[in-house]
């Protein structure tokens, strides 16, 4: 059980995901969109996925470095669903309206939510595992 002064695995397991998305997204920018121009997923969609995967993780940790939580917080299902609503009304929603060069994308908000599940995913990998040998 991990105290005040130790991450959880899952917290561990996020804090890798978000190094594993922004290790991703820099190869996706700096090769892989030039390399295959015609493929627009990389170009368009790529990065949103990866948005949550990175902020969620990352804000996570910091709240934890400045002792806001414990090591041992979850990001319940609840959570990561107000992020990419809160992701999807701001850059899809209010973000177009004030700035000519974003435009407004419903593909966007699927990529949020994808992005969304996979830090759900990982993040509660081992929950599900420990409950399934805890009924055995």
């Amino acid at each position: 059980m991990a105290n005040n002064h130790e991450l959880s695995s899952a917290l561990r397991r996020l804090i890798f995901l978000a190094g594993i998305s922004v290790s991703i997204y820099a190869i996706n920018r700096l090769f892989l969109i030039q390399m295959l121009p015609e493929i627009g997923f990389l170009k368009y969609y790529l990065s949103d996925i990866l948005a949550l995967p990175v902020y969620l993780p990352t804000s996570l940790y910091l709240a934890w470095r400045l002792h806001l939580i414990s090591g041992e917080y979850r990001l319940d299902f609840i959570h990561i669903l107000g992020a990419v609503l809160t992701f999807s009304l701001l850059f899809e929603g209010i973000v177009p309206v004030f700035d000519a060069t974003t435009t407004r994308d419903p593909y966007d908000v699927l990529a949020y939510f994808a992005g969304g599940l996979l830090v759900y995913i990982v993040g509660s990998a081992g929950r599900h595992r420990r409950s399934l040998t805890q009924e055995g």
